[in-house]
Formats: C-alpha cells, structure tokens, sequence
C-alpha cells in the first residue's frame, strides 16, 4: 500500500482517540503506581491522585471501541485464515513474550534471585494468572487475555453485525447496558451476589466492541452535546465514588462503592466512554492537522507496545529505584515521571519495530 492510500485509508478519529488513549493509560498507571507506594497515609493525596486515575478509565473501553468499529465492520473480509494466521498468533505471542520479560525482570532487576528455574514462571503466569507473589504483578496484561476472547468470538459478533438492522442493534446495545452495566453495579453496591431476576450475559466488553461499531457507522448518534453531558455526568460519577468511599466511616460500604468506580462496569464509565469516543467521531469529517495527526498516527503506530513497555518503566523507578516523587517536588516531578515513562516506552517501541519479525507483534 503506498504512503498515499494509507493516508486517505487511514481513519483520522481513531488515530486520535488511541493516541490520547494511550497517554490517559499511562497517567492512570502513573496514579495508581504512585498513590500505592507512597500515598497510602496520606488521604488527601490518594484522594487527588486516584480521582485523577479513575477520570482517565475512559481509555481502555476506548481502544475497545476502536476494535470493534473496525473488527466488526460487515465491509470488512476477515475469515478463519486470517482471524487464526494473523490476529490471534499476534495476541498469544505477545502474552507468552511479554510473560516470560516481566518474570525475568521480576527476578533479574526486582528481586535479584534469577535462575533458569524462573524461566518457566513467565509461562506458569501467562496460563494461571497475571498476578505473582512478592509485589510482582502485571495485571496490565488482561487486556491481552480481553483481546484473545475477543479475536475467539469474533467470527460471531459478526453475524450479530451483518445481521441486525438499526432497531436490533440498539435493543441489544441497550440489554448490555442493563445487564452488565446497571444491575451489576447495583448488585455490587447492595452487597447482593444472586438476585431473582438477571440476563444471562456476563461481560460488559461486548458492549464497549458494539457500541464503537454502532457510532462509527452511526447506528447510534451521539451529538456533540450529548457527548459533551455524558462525559460531564461520567467524569461527575467518578470523581463523587472516589471521593466518598475514601472519606465514609463505613468501610463495607466504601468497598462496595470501590468495586464498583474501579470496574469498567460502572455506567458513568460507559457514559463518559461512549461520550468521548462520540465526540471524536463527531470531528470525524474534519480537515487533517498536520503536526496533530502526524503525531497521534505515530503513538497509534506504537500504543500497543506502550502499553506493554511503559509498566516495567514505571515498576523500575517507583519499586526497584523506590523514588517518591512527592519527596521530590509532588505533583510536578510525577508528571514528569509520566511523561519520561511514555518517552522511554515509545522510544524502546519504535526501535523494537526495526527488529525483524518482533515488529509484527508489537
């Protein structure tokens, strides 16, 4: 494919929202890395940092969005041959790969006990769970595991796609949301694990893969000023959760109100998730701007290794380096983190896309 036809191909929108996608991500990591390690005592500090963390759980549904509108797309040929020969071996190579670097930096960097034997954790946790003992944890690699059972029912969420016309695709949108969305939060919320009633559908990620194929194709329109009040209503949900269950004397209560503002579940997540992916597509006519797009096409090119890379940056200065960044400066020195983090893993990405076979994976 030449230069030009990749640029008048290349949907502008998406480029967009992946690149400020993956920033958000790595601000949410940084947030979340910083207020456990040193903000645990300090209320008003984890307050700020994990408000800031949870306004930026947009991001992931995002990318979702993004995979979905493309992935689901009935213009779209994607058969057996290429879902198994292309997609797939990318997400399993990536999770078996990227398993066996976090569990030698684990023991090599963090712990300093390699030996041969630890080779085989990489795999053990690549299979079992993403969590180790001793604070080694990479539980950033679930969305590998979202994308494999994503790739796994593809073939299915397309017939849904090429089937269903515009009613049946919003009552469907609509019964997800219900489903996975508000009952469980408000199941979480009472403290009640079984109710009478329930719609047996069991993920709110088929929702988010739906709902960017119905507003990308339009399907579902969302104005500007919708967009603009679902994300003011999200971003209000978040900020509100955060701050009541980290302020409330109950603390069965504060846990409740926890499991539910740190899932992807929650509606004002949905809301603010759909309000912003929304709003882009409403610029989706807009001229290109050349800097703007140059570089969100650039960080689009190299979010997935990002995504990967930027954890073990962020593990190397805050648990091997223990730097406190509020012994430093605050919140001026943890911006700065955050932005060498992203510099680092971009960097690192963009060389690794030189290497030979590496690149189509990451």
């Amino acid at each position: 494919m030449s230069k030009d036809t990749e640029k008048k191909s290349r949907i502008l929108y998406f480029s967009r929202i992946k690149a400020l996608a993956c920033i958000a991500v790595v601000v949410l990591h940084g947030c979340y890395m910083a207020g456990g390690a040193f903000a645990r005592n300090n209320i008003e500090r984890m307050t700020t940092l994990f408000t800031v963390r949870n306004l930026m759980y947009w991001a992931v549904p995002s990318f979702m969005m993004v995979s979905g509108a493309l992935m689901l797309d009935e213009k779209r040929k994607i058969d057996f041959k290429k879902l198994f020969g292309k997609y797939m071996p990318r997400m399993v190579i990536a999770l078996f790969s990227f398993a066996e670097i976090f569990a030698v930096y684990d023991h090599a960097v963090y712990q300093k006990d390699f030996k041969p034997a630890h080779l085989l954790e990489g795999v053990r946790h690549a299979v079992l769970d993403t969590f180790t003992e001793n604070g080694m944890s990479w539980s950033h690699t679930w969305y590998l595991y979202l994308m494999i059972a994503f790739y796994l029912t593809l073939p299915i969420y397309r017939i849904i796609t090429k089937s269903a016309d515009k009613k049946e695709l919003l009552y469907m949108l609509g019964l997800l949301f219900v489903a996975n969305s508000v009952i469980t939060a408000a199941k979480t919320l009472i403290g009640c694990d079984t109710l009478v009633f329930y719609i047996f559908i069991n993920s709110i990620f088929p929702l988010y893969f739906f709902m960017g194929y119905a507003i990308h194709n339009e399907k579902l329109k969302i104005g500007r000023i919708l967009s603009v009040i679902f994300i003011l209503i999200g971003a209000a949900g978040m900020i509100f959760m955060t701050y009541y269950r980290l302020h409330t004397a109950d603390a069965e209560t504060a846990e409740r109100v926890k499991n539910i503002a740190d899932q992807y579940f929650a509606p004002h997540t949905v809301l603010a998730s759909a309000g912003v992916f929304a709003l882009f597509k409403s610029f989706d006519k807009s001229k290109e701007i050349p800097f703007i797009d140059k570089a969100a096409a650039e960080i689009d090119k190299c979010s997935f290794g990002i995504y990967l890379i930027h954890m073990i940056v962020y593990k190397h200065i805050f648990a091997v380096m223990k730097f406190d960044p509020f012994a430093h400066g605050g919140a001026v020195t943890l911006i700065l983190i955050m932005l060498i983090t992203f510099a680092v893993s971009y960097v690192i990405t963009r060389v690794l896309k030189f290497v030979p076979l590496v690149k189509e994976i990451i």
